[in-house]
């Protein structure tokens, strides 16, 4: 009996903490709707975990599940989290400025939307590590509205590197141990790297029906010497290849706007070529 009390009375307080940490989001939310960004606001160049999502239809705030990252470089942002219920990614990627007082998110690249561009002007309040955002979202098909509210905690380290900045892949090829080498040229991947962060997104269409597929993976990196780097993965598609398995990659950069990234697998090796987006 004692047992299941302090089972009940341990999910009561999980309960009441979530609620009373929902309330003060609610709170930051109702007034990073009316504050602009002040100067000390507009640097947003970090990576940065979800701590909490939540969307309102102007009724009720629901709390959403999500593990979600992301990275502002010097001109680019992007963001991925898994699907709900899958390891498939859902993720974007574009342009961002300010204006009024407001961040503007420029997307150019989603996996829902892939190459269509979306316009977002975003409320954000700085926090002591961290920030919380708030957004109007376009209406739906039936015409309703809703307000998502996400709180991010800053995890940048302070670090730079060659690989800081948004890259596209123009080329992808595997060397397996035995046979005949394959390239990918269909295949849309981007990739960011910042504040000893990195975050990669990958849309393929479906061999058997024609719908995208996309993956992603985040995690921390650092440089092992000038030609050399070493991935730890924290989230991703592939979970039981990736994470928690420091990966080394080979670099081979032409100029500061190219490089070529190398990873030895049991089974073979992937070649990939990234250009820097400007």
């Amino acid at each position: 009996m004692k047992k299941y009390l302090k089972i009940g009375l341990g999910a009561t307080l999980l309960l009441f903490t979530v609620c009373t940490r929902a309330q003060e989001v609610v709170k930051t939310n109702a007034k990073a709707t009316t504050a602009a960004m002040t100067s000390a606001d507009m640097n947003m160049q970090g990576a940065y975990a979800m701590l909490m999502q939540m969307i309102n239809n102007g009724m009720r705030d629901s709390m959403m599940n999500v593990q979600q990252f992301k990275i502002y470089t010097d001109k680019y942002f992007m963001y991925a989290h898994a699907l709900p219920g899958d390891s498939l990614a859902d993720y974007g990627i574009g342009t961002y400025g300010y204006e009024n007082g407001k961040l503007m998110e420029y997307r150019f690249f989603t996996a829902a939307n892939q190459a269509h561009p979306d316009t977002f002007t975003i409320s954000i309040t700085k926090l002591g590590n961290g920030y919380v955002q708030v957004m109007n979202l376009p209406p739906d098909s039936l015409g309703r509205r809703y307000v998502l509210t996400e709180e991010y905690g800053n995890v940048s380290n302070p670090v730079a590197s060659p690989l800081d900045g948004a890259w596209r892949l123009t080329k992808a090829q595997f060397i397996p141990t035995s046979g005949a080498a394959t390239t990918d040229t269909g295949a849309r991947q981007f990739k960011v790297y910042q504040s000893g962060h990195f975050l990669w997104a990958r849309t393929t269409m479906n061999a058997t029906t024609p719908q995208p597929v996309s993956t992603f993976g985040y995690g921390t990196f650092e440089m092992a010497g000038s030609n050399k780097a070493k991935e730890r993965t924290t989230n991703s598609t592939f979970k039981t290849a990736l994470i928690g398995k420091p990966v080394m990659v080979q670099l081979k950069f032409t100029g500061k706007d190219m490089y070529q990234q190398t990873i030895d697998w049991p089974d073979g090796k992937s070649v990939e070529v990234y250009e820097r987006m400007k």
